[in-house]
């Protein structure tokens, strides 16, 4: 099998500019914005839908099925699921939508724009090599990934906290994005196909983490260094879990970085 396949570069195209063009008709029209009243365990909630909030959803979907139209013409790829590489594309694109809505109009938003199509050209490219285990790319392709996962994970965290969302709305988006991110970052480092378990685990003690420090008066880029350094260490003792390797071993490996993150954080503030 030739290990130096790339996509369509016609279907990559396509799928990046409808992406692409989906935000910049979200910034371009006006937003009316209804709110309701949802009761949950006897509390009444107010939660605002727009249209924002449609196309953000619909993007996304975009994004995945768009995606599984250009992996599927990797030959690696034939009768197998492929749902794993899906994620990170259309999670890519979520991220990239709430930061857009979140920034002022200003030409940084539109350098935020430019970056995020790249990104997500990046994450497509990447998850078609790493659909071949033996492509001599994939190495670095995995290491790609798991770098810009762990980038928009603290994107996303700052740019939560930066818009001041209420705890209700936070920590779902959180959540969702924590259990993703760990779910596709176990899954490249560790090979095991569904680290369910896993994920579960980094998703709570993130979401923990995130509720404690909602209230607390730290500036957005802290907020999201400290959830960042949480989700790593989270990962990164399961990592060493799932490979047998020494608890103690795990907790170093672990412990290091997150100190080291939480400094930085703390320094910042």
């Amino acid at each position: 099998m030739d290990t130096q396949r790339f996509p369509n570069i016609n279907r990559v195209s396509v799928v990046v500019a409808t992406i692409l063009l989906a935000f910049a008709l979200i910034q371009l029209f006006p937003n009316p914005e209804s709110t309701q009243t949802i009761a949950i365990g006897g509390f009444l909630l107010p939660f605002a839908f727009d249209i924002t909030t449609f196309i953000t959803i619909a993007v996304a979907a975009i994004t995945a099925s768009g995606t599984d139209w250009i992996l599927r013409s990797h030959p690696a790829l034939e009768g197998k699921s492929s749902i794993p590489h899906l994620f990170l594309p259309a999670i890519t694109a979520w991220v990239t939508n709430i930061l857009l809505n979140n920034m002022a109009d200003t030409p940084l938003k539109w350098g935020v724009f430019l970056i995020g199509g790249v990104f997500l050209f990046v994450v497509i490219l990447s998850e078609y090599i790493a659909i071949f285990p033996e492509d001599y790319r994939r190495l670095l392709a995995v290491a790609l990934l798991t770098a810009l996962s762990y980038g928009l994970f603290l994107a996303l965290a700052a740019s939560l906290e930066s818009a001041d969302q209420r705890l209700i709305i936070a920590i779902p988006a959180i959540a969702l994005g924590s259990s993703i991110f760990s779910m596709r970052i176990l899954q490249l480092q560790t090979g095991k196909d569904w680290p369910l378990a896993e994920a579960a685990a980094c998703m709570l003690v993130t979401t923990q983490v995130g509720a404690g420090l909602h209230y607390l008066p730290i500036p957005p880029l802290s907020h999201g260094l400290f959830l960042f350094g949480t989700l790593y260490f989270v990962i990164n003792f399961n990592t060493n879990m799932i490979e047998n390797n020494p608890v103690r071993q795990a907790l170093i490996e672990s412990t290091v970085p997150l100190v080291i993150i939480s400094g930085i954080a703390l320094w910042l503030s």
